[in-house]
């Protein structure tokens, strides 16, 4: 199975794949354990106490790691939507001082692009839909350095041209930022390792108690969800437009409301 699969299905099937491959983990563990119980006798024979723990402390660093890891990632990828926002805002306020007719023109650039940089939760489900937006957005993005360029040959005051160049330039630059901030995700072999760590601890919780003869179901059932919640929201951190943790793009919607409310005046 792919990993991009688990980025492709609807978070809630991630999840059910999740809590499967921990289930059938720790119930074959379990069974393995009911049919060697006369050989082992207890769970302590051949250090199995001491394994279980290890591998629930490694389970426990590599959770901490890498949920502390997609957090930094969330919070990287809402820093860059609020730069954008604030670079394009910046850029269509410094349109509005350079002369006609070459301002309208500019703004109007602007807008049709900024609207480019807005994705409504649920969207870019796919890589094709995902294509497309990258298409639109650049071809949106193309049309600004020559209309730019439009608005410098018109000889306007060179202090005025140079605070515009730059405030564009910014715009650029932000593009730039976000598209790292988006593309940057959990190493595949990450998130294989910490299913894989999580699997096998459960397997050997699962094979002790099976040497014991007796297993709480409830309890382990419990574990096997709590684990399945914890790897989902890791994952889930690589999904922004979707899911249960969203990056916020109040902040561009809003500057596309004030450039519209501009140009109807």
């Amino acid at each position: 199975m792919e990993l991009a699969l688990l980025y492709s299905l609807p978070i809630w099937g991630a999840g059910l794949i999740f809590i499967a491959v921990l289930l059938i983990a720790l119930e074959s563990g379990y069974r393995m354990g009911l049919a060697r119980r006369e050989t082992w006798k207890d769970a302590d024979s051949g250090g199995g106490a001491i394994v279980l723990t290890s591998m629930f402390a490694l389970l426990g660093l590599l959770l901490a790691f890498t949920y502390a890891s997609g957090v930094s990632r969330h919070d990287a990828r809402s820093q860059a939507v609020t730069v954008e926002a604030n670079a394009l805002s910046t850029a269509f306020q410094r349109a509005d001082i350079i002369a006609e007719p070459g301002r309208t023109e500019l703004k109007i650039v602007l807008l049709d692009y900024t609207r480019t940089r807005s994705y409504p939760p649920g969207s870019l489900q796919n890589n094709d839909e995902r294509k497309a937006a990258i298409i639109r957005t650049l071809k949106q993005q193309a049309r600004i350095w020559p209309a730019t360029k439009r608005v410098v040959e018109q000889n306007n005051p060179v202090p005025m041209e140079t605070s515009l160049v730059v405030a564009i330039n910014a715009v650029f630059d932000a593009h730039y930022v976000r598209f790292a901030a988006v593309f940057d995700t959990l190493p595949k072999i990450v998130m294989w390792m910490l299913l894989f760590v999580a699997a096998a601890s459960l397997s050997v919780a699962g094979f002790n108690a099976g040497i014991q003869s007796r297993m709480s179901r409830w309890r382990m059932t419990a574990l096997t969800l709590v684990l399945t919640g914890l790897i989902l929201i890791i994952l889930d951190f690589d999904r922004p437009l979707d899911g249960m943790v969203i990056v916020n793009q109040n902040s561009l919607n809003s500057v596309i409301a004030e450039m519209e409310a501009d140009l109807k005046q």
